[in-house]
């Protein structure tokens, strides 16, 4: 373990379970740019391998320290880190995600520069399918909102959403100061969103990087978010959150405008993770939650709210429910296509060659997503003949005609959003099987 006088960012790792992931997890904390850091891992009664690893990795790093508690409240986890941590910031790390490398240099870097309450930055979602890793990044914040000091006390009507709260460092004196802790309810369900809240609110001043630095695993299928028992978790979650608000004796219009709007925001969410009797179980509590709210709902319509969740509080709830179906229904069938998409080009045999039929945003958008196969791909085609012999990275755009004389054998794969089917049939015509014909589905 190093002095205390050279920790400066204590970074707490909550476990429960997690021997699949919690080497990589581990790994991406030690391999930082940023050493001066102690990793509190707090283990809460795992009944897997996750103790043994913890011990292995516990003797090769004196950095980390293990704290065994057998409460496995997602919240107690982390305030017993916050008040056990020595570092100047705080950080969290759930063991099923991982830092990039230089992610607390960049942070540690604002906070020693700018000296705010918060530093945060975006993240990377990622998810595997037969050993492919697939990523797309997501922005927290608006465009103006980064790379610059926010003085969050002095405009609160500016408040920004703090969606994600590992991606960030906290001052442990401001946690201290404003006796910010998360909700201790039972299990691992959504006790960060009274956090976020409470933190958006109560900084003096945060600042935003506009690079990705954490990486969110969206494909853990024991994951908290996944586990259909917890229907009206997050109803009793934003109760929390208004006792708090009370407490602290806050009235400005703005904030609560903004727990109302964060409330059926979520609502509305969730119901989109749930199915059968969870989802109703939900939809029953929205229904009695909203009428109880009318009146403040009412009261701070001045403030606006954004169209999804003004529909969540003016549409009478028979007519949210037919809403949500129709948009859950789209959702699954998105996403199960997708599925299906990825698992097939992922599946294919190592030495099958690959045409990309379509060279418009769709198809360099194909490009771009599937850099993995890249060495697969052996021409582009299109059939906008001013396309034809264009360069398309390092392939060449060719005529269908000359991609079926050349690559008979070769898996289509069909990148266009309008001309789908006229291109499968222009394909089938041409004498490719139906087993060789795929649709790019993301």
């Amino acid at each position: 373990m190093p002095k205390e006088a050279e920790i400066m960012i204590t970074v707490i790792v909550t476990v429960h379970n997690a021997e699949k992931y919690l080497r990589e997890c581990l790994d991406s904390v030690l391999g930082q740019t940023f050493p001066e850091l102690e990793i509190l891992c707090m283990d809460g009664g795992s009944m897997d391998e996750s103790p043994e690893i913890l011990r292995q990795y516990a003797m090769k790093d004196d950095r980390i320290r293990i704290i065994n508690d057998p409460n496995t409240s997602y919240g107690h986890k982390v305030n017993r880190g916050i008040e056990e941590a020595q570092g100047e910031y705080i950080a969290v790390l759930e063991s099923d995600d991982m830092y990039e490398p230089f992610m607390l240099e960049k942070l540690y870097e604002a906070a020693e520069k700018y000296h705010p309450d918060i530093v945060d930055a975006d993240y990377t979602n990622f998810y595997d399918i037969n050993g492919v890793r697939f990523t797309y990044v997501t922005q927290m914040y608006q465009k103006d909102d980064y790379n610059r000091l926010m003085k969050n006390r002095e405009h609160p009507e500016r408040m920004r959403d703090i969606s994600r709260f590992w991606t960030g460092i906290f001052l442990k004196d401001f946690l201290d100061r404003e006796q910010i802790r998360m909700n201790e309810s039972e299990g691992a369900s959504y006790q960060d969103m009274s956090f976020r809240f409470l933190t958006s609110v109560l900084a003096e001043t945060s600042y935003h990087l506009d690079i990705p630095v954490y990486l969110y695993r969206i494909d853990n299928p024991d994951s908290s978010m996944h586990d259909p028992r917890k229907t009206t978790v997050i109803a009793d979650e934003h109760e929390f959150l208004k006792k708090e608000l009370e407490k602290r004796g806050i009235d400005e219009p703005v904030i609560w405008h903004n727990a109302y709007r964060w409330k059926y925001r979520d609502f509305r969410g969730n119901m989109h993770h749930l199915t059968g009797q969870y989802r109703m179980e939900l939809f029953a509590r929205y229904r009695e939650e909203l009428e109880r709210d009318r009146e403040e709902l009412e009261r701070y319509r001045m403030n606006g709210y954004e169209p999804f969740v003004r529909e969540m509080i003016e549409n009478t709830p028979d007519d949210m429910k037919r809403m949500l179906e129709c948009e859950i229904e789209e959702q699954m069938s998105r996403e199960s296509r997708t599925y299906r998409f990825l698992e097939e080009v992922t599946g294919l045999d190592s030495h099958a060659r690959v045409i990309l039929f379509g060279y418009g945003k769709r198809g360099r958008a194909a490009l771009e997503k599937l850099k993995f196969m890249e060495h697969r791909f052996c021409a582009v085609t299109d059939n906008d003949t001013g396309l034809w012999g264009c360069e398309a990275g390092e392939k060449r755009v060719i005529s269908p005609d000359e991609a079926v004389s050349l690559y008979p054998q070769a898996y289509y794969l069909i990148a266009n959003k309008n001309n789908v089917k006229d291109i499968h049939r222009q394909l089938r015509e041409s004498g490719i099987p139906e087993e060789r014909i795929i649709i790019y589905c993301m």
